[in-house]
């Protein structure tokens, strides 16, 4: 059996049930799923700040969980706190951002990303600029914000038109849902360009991610430590 921790950067109850649902039919029958979310820290994230405030956070539930884990997910498209949470343990830990736009530039000539906010492509961006990757070719937004997504079929219709303007507009040939509240309705947006004519992937940060991490326990990989070291010994006050 593969165990696999799903942290939650973000304090909301109804986030981690909607993550469970929605994770667990794609899941192998190898793998056991534990979802969990971190003790403080914002009710959603939505900008830099809120990142900022979750990342201790993120990772000491990380070094919580790390000894029972074979691989563990930070379930934002933010990648919150992954690059710190990478120097304290050596189980693999994967970002849903990076992972979703690096294998979005396998499968097509460029992508976009449909995000929450339009205040996020930024932050996007910057994702895209640290993988490396020139595929972006834009960042549209439903303009929803994280804990209003609750009404999916309001948000399929959305995300199914940004993602048409997405193609028309801006020649975007894969599209990328844009967090990790998406979860679940990459199929249904797929459906519907379809229907109106643009047969591409569309693809499902959170599921690239659970993928992601099955691969990695099989093939027994993980970070480079001289990437990601181990922090150096010495007095840290604060969180922990």
């Amino acid at each position: 059996m593969k165990s696999i921790y799903i942290i939650n950067p973000l304090t909301d109850k109804e986030f981690e049930q909607m993550t469970i649902r929605e994770v667990k039919p794609a899941a192998s029958a190898e793998t056991q799923l534990h979802v969990v979310r971190i003790d403080k820290g914002p009710a959603s994230i939505e900008c830099r700040y809120d990142e900022v405030i979750a990342e201790p956070y993120a990772v000491k539930k990380v070094k919580e969980v790390a000894d029972k884990a074979d691989a563990i997910i930070i379930n934002c498209f933010g990648d919150v706190g992954v690059d710190a949470a990478r120097e304290v343990t050596d189980v693999p830990i994967i970002g849903p951002g990076t992972s979703t736009m690096a294998l979005a530039q396998l499968l097509g000539h460029n992508f976009s990303v449909i995000s929450v906010l339009s205040r996020l492509a930024p932050l996007i961006n910057k994702i895209a600029a640290n993988l490396g990757t020139t595929k972006l070719t834009s960042v549209r937004a439903v303009d929803i914000p994280v804990l209003e997504l609750k009404d999916r079929a309001k948000l399929v219709e959305k995300l199914t038109k940004e993602s048409v303007k997405a193609i028309e507009d801006d020649g975007a040939h894969v599209i990328v849902l844009g967090c990790t509240g998406m979860a679940g309705l990459a199929d249904q947006v797929k459906h519907g360009l379809a229907n109106q004519g643009y047969s591409i992937p569309v693809l499902d940060p959170l599921i690239v991610a659970l993928k992601l991490a099955e691969i990695l326990v099989d093939m027994k990989i993980s970070h480079s430590r001289l990437t990601y070291p181990t922090p150096p010994e010495k007095e840290r006050t604060g969180y922990d």
